[in-house]
């Protein structure tokens, strides 16, 4: 089957080869128009705000520029066969989570040329937290689309019944456990609580936040070496374990059945739940009848949280250099960054003068796809925790450096160590520091003797 989808990815690209190698050279000569490609992923009914909206406005401003639009799935291997056989599309939207590497291999044209040029962008105008992702020896490669920020989501109808007062930005760790302790209700005593007071993906990604809120950091300053054993960070881990295994407040694999803690939470049965922003739509799709609200994580040593964040970059193989900035500037610009919160609302736009206005609080949704927020009530319950967190600076991407996929496979492995063998905090993160630092060095010597 897998061979027979990569057939199917290679003889598609072969397909699209054509295409391109036809293309060019044509629409580059005898001013004619030129085309470019641009390429995304996500849910597909996102596609009609880039194909009915985005692109017809940009080819109205442009007339000397067509667009023709790219939906890939499995999306992060199409682009690196893309552009491993010479045909990237010229404009790219990427995830600092994947794109990192990238960077380094020169996958992404540098764009400061463009960004502070005449005819460029105001970097000022952006959420410094998004730049911080997309920067790789002193070089930009592409222009912040928006940020995803990990929240508190609570069940207040759970809540009202214990007689708790909501979550805000001044809970702290403590708050969070004892919260969690007198929302878990186990009437039968057999260890299996019929409702449970937090819960999340269990492991080293959900785990992140809480070394930033112990004063920890994952990297070194130039983020060749990981500090992942720093007290700060045995202290998180110490304090990430005793949630799970003191208050029993999560699930066996066998005992969810297949299905995530969002699932759990949308049934009423999970009172605290940790995730990200762009869980919020679903939930109230799928659960109408939930009554919940979101709050910024609580704060240890200090409030924080964890991002990612998407952005548009120009291919480095591109022949239309200049039409493709042009296009990845108008795809974040505050109107295409503010319409896109208020179609999905799945991540606050990139810029401030986008999340600053009063169309942030006016979220429309997708008429029959994505629910709209009817109320300014509603709106403070549900997205008032977000510009609170990203005004006061509390959400960072520094866990996002070139070798994070190497940190988080040793991360992974030490944080579930913890959790599933009763291993030592202190002894894991160490041994993954080391694992981890002799990976890196090996991927550096082999960069430097390719």
């Amino acid at each position: 089957m897998l061979r027979a989808l990569t057939l199917l990815a290679l003889a598609a690209l072969i397909v699209r080869a054509a295409v391109v190698a036809g293309r060019h050279p044509a629409a580059a000569s005898g001013g004619q128009p030129v085309t470019i490609e641009m390429s995304v992923w996500g849910m597909p009914w996102e596609n009609d705000l880039y194909t009915k909206v985005y692109i017809p406005e940009f080819e109205r401003e442009n007339p000397g520029i067509k667009v023709r639009f790219q939906y890939f799935e499995d999306y992060p291997n199409r682009l690196l066969l893309s552009h491993a056989g010479g045909i990237a599309p010229d404009v790219m939207r990427q995830n600092i989570d994947f794109a990192m590497l990238w960077m380094r291999k020169g996958v992404n044209l540098p764009l400061d040329q463009f960004i502070d040029g005449p005819d460029g962008i105001d970097r000022n105008d952006f959420l410094p937290v998004t730049w911080q992702g997309i920067q790789y020896k002193g070089q930009t490669f592409g222009v912040p689309q928006d940020v995803n920020i990990l929240a508190l989501y609570y069940n207040k109808t759970l809540f009202d019944k214990a007689g708790i007062g909501y979550p805000d930005a001044s809970w702290t760790w403590d708050d969070l456990k004892r919260a969690s302790t007198r929302l878990t209700e186990d009437k039968d005593r057999d260890g299996h609580p019929e409702v449970v007071g937090l819960d999340m993906g269990w492991g080293g990604w959900s785990f992140r936040p809480f070394l930033y809120q112990a004063g920890g950091r994952f990297w070194n300053e130039d983020q060749t070496r990981t500090v992942i054993d720093s007290p700060e960070a045995v202290k998180a881990l110490r304090y990430y374990k005793s949630l799970m295994r003191t208050y029993s407040l999560t699930r066996s694999n066998s005992q969810r059945g297949g299905l995530g803690p969002d699932k759990f939470f949308e049934q009423g049965k999970v009172a605290l739940f940790i995730d990200g922003s762009w869980r919020t739509p679903s939930l109230k799709k799928n659960a109408p009848g939930l009554r919940f609200g979101v709050a910024p994580l609580p704060r240890g040593k200090r409030p924080m949280s964890v991002s990612t964040s998407c952005f548009w970059a120009v291919s480095s193989q591109s022949r239309h250099p200049d039409a493709a900035w042009k296009l990845a500037k108008f795809l974040s610009s505050t109107d295409a960054l503010t319409r896109y919160w208020q179609y999905l609302w799945v991540a606050p736009p990139a810029r401030w003068s986008a999340l600053r206005s009063p169309a942030f609080r006016n979220v429309t949704g997708a008429p029959g796809r994505i629910p709209a927020l009817t109320t300014q009530a509603e709106w403070k319950e549900k997205c008032a925790w977000i510009p609170e967190v990203l005004e006061n600076g509390w959400t960072t991407v520094e866990v996002d450096g070139p070798y994070s996929s190497q940190l988080m496979l040793h991360l992974n492995e030490a944080v579930d160590r913890v959790l599933l063998e009763n291993a030592d905090p202190a002894t894991v993160l160490r041994e993954a520091a080391r694992a981890t630092n002799d990976d890196i060095r090996k991927a550096r010597e082999n960069e430097a003797h390719p």
